[in-house]
């Protein structure tokens, strides 16, 4: 690859997360694009050593856990530091932290690389015209391959489905699910991701949580979920003929980062190998009823709208945090949301206060639902 004359400058938030550290292999790894800075929540000893690894030009911490050396930006004006001045933003901080950055942003007028689905599913009002103006550029691997297999389609499509490894506890027993040790469910069978992420997919909360995204990503689009052991298929749209459309690959996030981090050139650099032979066979399956309730819950809030989906993620944050303390059950988890949910009321999101309002409010009923069910 030549030399790029104008190097695309990055801004890598959530640094010292999975998706992070992925982000500036690719990053490093071409020409046309240039580490503006990177930042985390807390982690100051991975950030210190990405700083001699990669040489950002600015390194930020939100919330360092030890002394912050002078070169770093650190406290409450992280954020914006590592923000401003940037061509694109990649938005990998976990969880619904990401939203303020993703709303900066908008403000800014900043080209953003979304990898921080609660952007999407607590704030997915407050985003509306920044993706209607093209500028937000999905990078969870069914939204990519989502935002790809619409590319060069005039006719409108007839839906889009999401594939679902089906986590961990897809082939569990049912009446064995509730009590399965957090080392179990850790171990997902297909991708190596955070700990949340990964109990997430096992309860397919993660999943309700993509339906809501691609719900804002692709409006007006029917969304359904389809269980794909493999993880080979990333999502399919059906076209207006009928057929479908797919991208297939083994799990590799550094494509779609790839893809948004370069987007609209989208010139190769990252290739993947692998091929036909070498996935082997490829299952398709409906949703288990009964096997994923928290998933069930986690879509009505959906569907309802406003602050119940925000609601549904902070419950959801910390009854996750509890199960991985080993303070309630695996089944316990989608206990914790729809009680949540129960006593809810739902309203209109008109600012991100309305969003830390409803988290707030859900985190602490949610805290007393697992002081509940800790004492039962």
């Amino acid at each position: 690859m030549g030399s790029a004359v104008n190097p695309r400058r990055v801004a890598v938030l959530g640094s010292t997360g999975s998706i992070g550290r992925q982000a500036l292999e690719v990053i490093s790894s071409r020409e046309d694009l240039l580490l503006h800075s990177i930042l985390c929540g807390s982690d100051l000893e991975s950030l210190s050593d990405q700083v001699s690894r990669f040489s950002p030009g600015i390194a930020a911490v939100v919330d360092p856990a030890e002394s912050c050396p002078g070169s770093m930006v650190c406290g409450p004006s992280a954020v914006r530091s590592a923000v401003e001045g940037a061509d694109l933003v990649l938005n990998a901080i976990v969880g619904s932290a990401g939203l303020e950055a993703s709303i900066l942003c908008r403000d800014l007028g900043i080209p953003l690389a979304l990898a921080n689905k609660e952007s999407l599913v607590v704030g997915g009002e407050l985003l509306r015209e920044f993706i209607a103006s093209g500028r937000v550029i999905p990078v969870d691997s069914e939204h990519s391959t989502i935002f790809r297999c619409l590319q060069g389609e005039r006719d409108r499509v007839r839906g889009v489905t999401l594939t679902a490894s089906g986590g961990s506890a897809r082939d569990v027993p049912l009446d064995e699910i509730d009590h399965l040790p957090v080392h179990r469910i850790l171990d997902h069978p297909t991708w190596r991701m955070g700990a949340r992420i990964t109990v997430d997919s096992a309860t397919m909360v993660n999943k309700a949580f993509e339906v809501i995204e691609a719900g804002w990503l692709f409006p007006d689009l029917p969304v359904d979920v389809v269980v794909h052991p493999q993880s080979i298929v990333h999502s399919l749209v059906r076209l207006s003929d009928g057929s479908w459309k797919a991208l297939l690959g083994q799990p590799d996030m550094s494509i779609p980062l790839q893809y948004a981090l370069t987007w609209p050139r989208c010139d190769n650099c990252v290739i993947a190998r692998d091929g036909p032979l070498d996935w082997g066979p490829l299952e398709f399956m409906p949703l288990e009823s009964g096997r994923y309730p928290a998933f069930d819950v986690v879509s009505v809030a959906g569907n309802e709208g406003g602050t119940a989906p925000a609601a549904a993620n902070a419950a959801d944050e910390v009854a996750v945090e509890a199960y991985l303390e080993d303070r309630i059950s695996f089944g316990d988890i989608a206990v914790v949301i729809s009680s949540v949910l129960e006593g809810h009321r739902k309203t209109a999101v008109s600012s991100l206060e309305d969003v830390m309002n409803a988290d707030a409010e859900a985190r602490a009923s949610a805290r007393k639902v697992v002081d509940r069910l800790c004492s039962a």
